[in-house]
């Protein structure tokens, strides 16, 4: 029964945070998709601005996730009032971290995107999307703090719909902005849509608008204590240094290995850039493809965190133990589904993307290697999500260093120096997974992380 009990919980708590995961990821899909029919060179622009700004977000990685663990004990332990410090220190550390953040990406984005390999074509894209979408940059941290904590409280529902309005926003804004007035067929019917036709430029611009209002929304409602959290005026006058050390003992080492993995996919990036426009387009459409199952992890992931961090704040680790190993269960069986489909059906998700017969024929190949891994990333991801919800954020950052630069990169420059394309840079990918799930696997059923002290 108790069981039973756990599964519901988990499932409860994972499927909102799946459909957030889903409607974030959209956010890239939406862009990608819509900027998709200008060419080949669109989506190379966009991803190489993507990868960095992204590497970028992981400095505040140290702030949400030890936010998310602190406030989960808290809740767990009924320190609701905790909690709510936690929530204002976290915001006081993000404003500060975040316009530092902004400033330097204003100062060096063309130096980035030079150094990303960008070519004449694809640099002057790029540059002005890396620029714009800075802006949204200090809300889209304030969103991953308060996401965090909300979700650590056990509520994972408001993320999803403050995100959701974003989406439909996004997507609104976007039909506005990248393509020029036209005529367009619903139902039978002609129907004339305005249209700025700014392109590229236009997809930054809508995704930017769409990012600042969602977040400006959420931070009111927030002040109107409309939450399980709540921040009071009194705990944002001042630092609480001791607070923050608690928050940055648990988020420091989880903001290395975040910053460590975004940079090890960077320089993969950087690797596959290296062969060529087509087939880097081939590979952003075919991560873009395969987001379609991380979403699956990512919620099962926030569930073992909060459920981990409650029940250790509860002094209840035999059942944090079975919550983690049914957070991991329950992502396998779902993204191993999602696998099957990758694997039989590839070109079907592809076209989704794309109708470049070229990138099609590459990227299929390319999803298919990677559909074998699917229950392996569920474990990744799972896994280093209940470690995180414990604070046993160290070792998920040296079994990332393993798998991301010892695995991935290194296997990839190998096998590029070597000859090879990018159907074996995906071969390296894969392996990454596998021998990263196995690892993490193994660190949670060793159980040390039960006698953490957070």
């Amino acid at each position: 029964m108790e069981r039973q009990q756990l599964v519901k919980k988990t499932f409860a708590l994972a499927l909102p945070a799946i459909t957030d995961m889903f409607i974030q990821m959209l956010f890239g899909i939406v862009d990608m998709a819509m900027v998709g029919s200008i060419g080949a060179f669109a989506i190379a622009a966009i991803g190489l601005s993507d990868m960095p700004m992204m590497t970028i977000m992981a400095v505040f990685a140290a702030i949400s996730v030890g936010a998310t663990a602190l406030s989960a004990r808290a809740i767990g332990a009924k320190k609701p009032e905790e909690a709510n410090r936690i929530c204002a220190q976290s915001l006081l550390m993000n404003a500060t971290l975040s316009m530092i953040a902004f400033a330097l990406i204003m100062i060096l984005a063309s130096w980035i995107i030079r150094v990303m390999g960008a070519d004449a074509e694809i640099y002057p894209y790029s540059l002005a999307y890396m620029r714009i979408t800075a802006f949204s940059l200090p809300f889209m941290a304030n969103n991953l703090v308060l996401a965090g904590v909300l979700r650590g409280s056990g509520d994972t529902k408001t993320p999803m719909k403050f995100n959701a309005f974003g989406l439909v926003l996004n997507v609104i804004l976007n039909f506005l902005l990248i393509f020029p007035s036209r005529d367009i067929s619903v139902l039978g019917l002609n129907i004339w849509m305005p249209g700025m036709g700014l392109g590229v430029t236009g997809a930054a611009l809508g995704t930017t608008i769409a990012r600042t209002a969602s977040s400006v929304i959420w931070l009111l409602n927030l002040a109107k204590g409309k939450f399980l959290v709540r921040v009071n005026k009194r705990d944002l006058r001042r630092f609480d240094i001791p607070l923050i050390r608690r928050i940055l003992n648990i988020g420091l080492p989880a903001a290395i290995e975040q910053f460590l993995m975004r940079l090890g996919q960077l320089m993969y990036s950087r690797l596959v850039v290296s062969l060529g426009t087509l087939m880097f387009a081939a590979h952003r459409i075919t991560i873009t493809a395969e987001s379609l199952s991380f979403y699956i992890g990512f919620g099962f992931s926030l569930a073992g965190t909060t459920l981990v961090g409650q029940y250790l704040g509860a002094k209840d680790a035999k059942t944090a133990e079975r919550s983690g190993h049914i957070a991991a269960s329950m992502a396998m069986l779902f993204m191993g589904s999602v696998g099957v489909i990758f694997f039989f059906f590839p070109e079907l998700v592809i076209r989704i993307f794309t109708d470049e017969e070229e990138i099609i024929q590459v990227a299929k190949v390319c999803l298919r290697i990677v559909a074998v891994a699917q229950p392996f990333l569920a474990a990744v991801m799972a896994y280093a999500g209940s470690l995180r919800g414990a604070g046993d954020t160290r070792a998920v950052l040296w079994i990332t260093l393993i798998g991301i630069w010892g695995v991935r990169v290194f296997g990839t420059y190998l096998v590029i120096k070597a000859g090879y394309g990018l159907v074996a840079a995906w071969v390296m990918m894969t392996l990454d997974l596998i021998v990263r799930g196995s690892l993490l696997f193994g660190r949670f059923m060793k159980g040390k992380w039960k006698t953490l002290k957070v």
